[in-house]
């Protein structure tokens, strides 16, 4: 099937799928949509692939989020970075409290 026609049965962007394809895009939460079209299951696609919905809590603060004044949503994705390392790793204490 060309991107082109899954593109349109799927509802997902050709940019994407061509993404995807190429390996540019690993991530993404329209493997469903690609499944669906394709009619396979996402573990075809993705074995790694982990459908997660988001909690009502989580819901509401992502809407809070996007609703907030931007300096408001900085200082949140500022104190987020803090609180949890990009790279998911421990995040190491300083070195005066170490012991």
């Amino acid at each position: 099937m060309s991107q082109v026609k899954l593109a349109q049965i799927s509802g997902v962007s050709q940019q994407l799928i061509s993404q995807i394809e190429n390996g540019v895009n690993t991530k993404t939460k329209e493997l469903p949509e690609l499944a669906k079209a394709l009619r396979v299951n996402v573990a075809e696609l993705d074995e790694n692939f982990m459908d997660v919905a988001m909690t009502a809590e989580e819901e509401d603060l992502l809407a809070r989020f996007r609703h907030a004044p931007a300096r408001r949503k900085e200082l949140v994705l500022s104190l987020l970075r803090e609180l949890v390392p990009e790279d998911g790793g421990p995040e190491e204490m300083p070195r005066d409290s170490r012991s």
